[in-house]
């Protein structure tokens, strides 16, 4: 359970420098591709040691980011999206 919680921290600490990227005009260059490889990472780990389908979603959803715009609406939308499959994992049981 230890790395699906790094995995579900690392994933939060993506989402506020996300945050921060796009309200407080912070901009971070190669750590942001840094955090994303660690998130993803992390997501993988999570699958691997506690299996929950709903983590699933999260890997889809982090997939799909290099394909995506950090511009577009669809990328904040994914960001909700893929936070949800760790919170789904968390409340329903395996």
């Amino acid at each position: 359970m230890l790395f699906f919680y790094v995995g579900f921290g690392l994933y939060s600490v993506n989402v506020l420098v996300g945050l921060w990227a796009r309200f407080g005009g912070g901009r971070f260059g190669m750590f942001h591709h840094i955090l994303y490889a660690s998130v993803l990472l992390g997501a993988l780990t999570a699958i691997v040691c506690s299996y929950h389908p709903a983590l699933l979603l999260t890997l889809a959803v982090l997939a799909s980011f290099p394909l995506v715009s950090s511009r577009s609406w669809l990328h904040p939308a994914l960001a909700i999206l893929g936070a949800a499959g760790y919170v789904l994992a968390l409340t329903i049981p395996n």
